[in-house]
């Protein structure tokens, strides 16, 4: 079985392809698809083969192409956004796209080829939150969450029925204390739990899902941030802002690991990676430092496998995450500038 890893270069507008060895732990460079500028963000469809890349472009686009033989990526055409994608995610028979600087969240319909469609209409919600993330829905099909950094609210959406749009909007959740950000999210594989990162404050927060109504009951957190680190409080980063102070909290990422029992976050400040005890009383295993500012940072299909990019080092690097939380480095590759986000295809 092998296993395709797709990274998108922002500040070169090229997604690279590379074979990613799963046993060793290593990256195999395999091609560079150029034109793609603007390129910040990618969403997968496992059962069509198709990679969906996001363009922060005057007028924002989502790129669309196939996955062929060899992981080579044909391109299949570059499709008008209703507004920019800080977050895609792909959900059945539609692209879900968080915008952050717009403020709004969209659900794209695609036909039986996994294209943008205009037979079906755009879902578009533009003013449910400010400063909308990232999306992901829950595997039973019921529920879209969204998170609202600068809102401190997490948004929940039902699936709508009959003459009901797409997504209906539900009560949201507040992320205290205020001013937190909540940034990035998951959602357990079983359902049951919704875990956020917070940007500004570093904590990683789970909420308790019922999933019939879809409501979040919060339950338990963890600091990702030690007095060793220097850092204090973080502030949104949107035109007309309060000033970044000196050394803020700046949490960006959190991924699960090891089947949903570990979690993997980062923090660009500090350059760290940290892996946490997942459940309703999170713990930290284990932090190293890794590449300068992560941004991005994506599990691999094994389970055991992160790859981090640094937005200003120019590079990835891998680590084996064991199940006590233990990180071993494995390989560091030098990339298409600014490495800010992940994609995977496994093959037979």
């Amino acid at each position: 079985m092998s296993t395709y890893s797709f990274i998108a270069c922002r500040a070169e507008g090229t997604i690279e392809v590379h074979a990613l060895d799963a046993g060793q732990g290593t990256l195999r460079r395999l091609s560079v698809v150029g034109g793609v500028e603007g390129v910040s963000t990618l969403a997968f469809d496992h059962e069509r083969a198709m990679l969906y890349a996001g363009r922060a472009t005057p007028e924002p686009l989502l790129s669309v192409f196939t996955v062929v033989a060899g992981g080579r990526l044909e391109h299949r055409g570059d499709f008008a956004l209703p507004h920019s994608a800080a977050f895609l995610a792909f959900d059945t028979d539609a692209v879900l796209v968080a915008s952050y600087h717009d403020s709004a969240l969209s659900r794209v319909p695609v036909d039986a080829d996994g294209l943008p469609c205009t037979e079906r209409p755009t879902f578009t919600d533009a003013d449910a939150g400010r400063n909308i993330h990232a999306v992901a829905t829950t595997r039973d099909g019921r529920h879209v969450y969204a998170t609202a950094l600068g809102s401190d609210a997490i948004l929940a959406y039902r699936r709508g029925a009959g003459d009901e749009p797409a997504l209906v909007r539900l009560p949201a959740t507040a992320v205290e204390p205020a001013g937190s950000g909540p940034r990035h999210l998951v959602v357990s594989s079983d359902g049951s739990r919704v875990t956020v990162v917070t940007e500004m404050s570093g904590e990683v927060i789970t909420f308790a899902r019922d999933a019939e109504t879809g409501a979040l009951t919060r339950v338990g957190q963890v600091s990702i941030v030690t007095p060793d680190d220097d850092l204090v409080t973080g502030v949104a980063r949107v035109a007309g802002g309060a000033a970044v102070p000196e050394r803020p909290i700046w949490a960006a990422e959190i991924r699960q690991a090891r089947s949903g029992s570990l979690w993997v976050t980062t923090e660009r400040t500090t350059s760290k990676l940290t892996v946490i005890e997942a459940g309703d009383q999170p713990r930290v295993l284990s932090s190293v430092r890794t590449e300068e500012r992560p941004r991005a940072a994506a599990v691999a299909p094994s389970g055991d496998l992160i790859l981090v990019g640094g937005e200003t080092s120019g590079g990835v690097s891998v680590y084996r995450v064991s199940e006590t939380g233990a990180l071993e480095a494995t390989q560091r590759i030098e990339t298409g500038g600014n490495p800010a986000w992940f994609a995977f295809q496994r093959v037979d």
